[in-house]
């Protein structure tokens, strides 16, 4: 089969991992045509890695030589993802983006309307591909749960120091990164949330700016999901998300309720499935007992092998543009964990429960206020 001539757009920590894991043959199909980098020292270490391999000087030097490869894997600021994926889709490249595709769901979806027919697009959310929370994702899709009232995540396992926050100047900053913490970590779950539940009617949220760290961004958030009666039929429910990234240790637990029992996802690597014998709406028909409960009993699920989930999602890349396999994380979703995100911030800044759609328009204003002061603060 045809060999994807690749080029990796950012040669920082993930361009790094991404160009040894196709230089290694880890995803078969994938070639390392050249790889993007503007400083010194990275494109020093590219000439020792990778004496083989095309060095482009930047964006503009990489699409000058359009015509030696096939498709763009964008490793570079989030700010940045937009505009590379628009220039990418323009010379009729596949684009495989790291999340998040972009600081605001509405530069996402411009970049989602840019995709060609002749292309195809990716993000980055290798979270996807735990064994965990695909058996959480199918037991949900299935009905085990039967009609789900509740879940709860607390996910603060994102401790970064402020030597992290200032490792790069984009870092941690409303004009660089856009946002802190639910721009960068949290993408992931909040990506796996409306993976897993379907995207909100309304999110409420409590946010710190600047708790642990002295920057402007968040570092710690409380977010409440509303979900109202569902397409197919299941009753409301709610939902908390709770992470922060100055607290240590931290948990990574998800706990989802059902009418005919309790999923926890622990750590991302266990999955107990606590069920009743029978399920609640049975149950409170035919109970006659003042404080009557049905019995329940726990197991622990059995889960496929964890593999690397970096090279998983290469793979599956390879195998999307070679074979038709259907994509993990298409690019088109990369926009409901941007719109979680920026309903949040506009949820903390208005102090007022946002509903969805999002207004787009007042979210992108008052984005721009907080870079006006982040820059007057200095």
């Amino acid at each position: 089969m045809k060999e994807i001539r690749t080029v990796i757009i950012g040669f920082g920590g993930m361009g790094k991992k991404y160009a040894k894991i196709i230089a290694e043959g880890q995803a078969p199909g994938l070639t390392l045509q050249g790889i993007c980098c503007r400083n010194q020292p990275g494109q020093q270490e590219i000439r020792t890695l990778y004496p083989q391999t095309a060095l482009y000087q930047d964006v503009e030097d990489t699409f000058s030589h359009q015509e030696d490869f096939d498709a763009v894997v964008i490793a570079t600021p989030h700010s940045t993802h937009v505009e590379i994926g628009k220039k990418a889709f323009s010379c009729g490249k596949h684009v495989f983006c790291e999340k998040p595709l972009g600081i605001t769901a509405e530069a996402a979806e411009e970049l989602a309307a840019a995709k060609r027919a002749d292309t195809e697009f990716a993000v980055m959310f290798h979270c996807r591909t735990f064994p965990a929370f695909r058996k959480a994702k199918e037991m949900l899709d299935t009905g085990v749960l039967g009609h789900v009232t509740r879940a709860v995540w607390i996910c603060n396992n994102w401790f970064r120091s402020p030597w992290y926050h200032s490792s790069a100047s984009w870092r941690s900053s409303w004009n660089g990164e856009g946002g802190g913490l639910l721009l960068n970590q949290c993408q992931h779950y909040l990506d796996m949330w409306q993976w897993l539940f379907g995207m909100p009617d309304a999110v409420d949220a409590d946010i710190d700016f600047g708790k642990y760290n002295d920057f402007a961004v968040d570092d710690s958030v409380d977010l409440r999901l509303y979900y109202g009666s569902r397409k197919d039929g299941r009753p409301p429910f709610r939902g908390s998300l709770i992470s922060s990234s100055g607290e240590h240790p931290g948990s990574n637990r998800l706990e989802i309720w059902g009418t005919c029992g309790k999923l926890t996802v622990e750590g991302g690597k266990t999955v107990l499935w606590d069920k009743n014998d029978v399920n609640t709406d049975t149950f409170n028909r035919e109970n006659r007992v003042i404080f009557g409960q049905p019995s329940h009993h726990e197991e622990v699920v059995a889960l496929e092998p964890e593999e690397d989930a970096y090279v998983t999602m290469f793979r599956n890349f390879s195998d999307h543009l070679r074979k038709g396999t259907p994509l993990i994380a298409p690019g088109e979703e990369g926009i409901g964990g941007l719109l979680l995100a920026n309903a949040s911030y506009l949820s903390a800044w208005t102090g007022e429960r946002v509903k969805f759609p999002l207004d787009e328009k007042q979210y992108g204003e008052l984005l721009e206020e907080h870079r006006r002061a982040e820059l007057e603060k200095g």
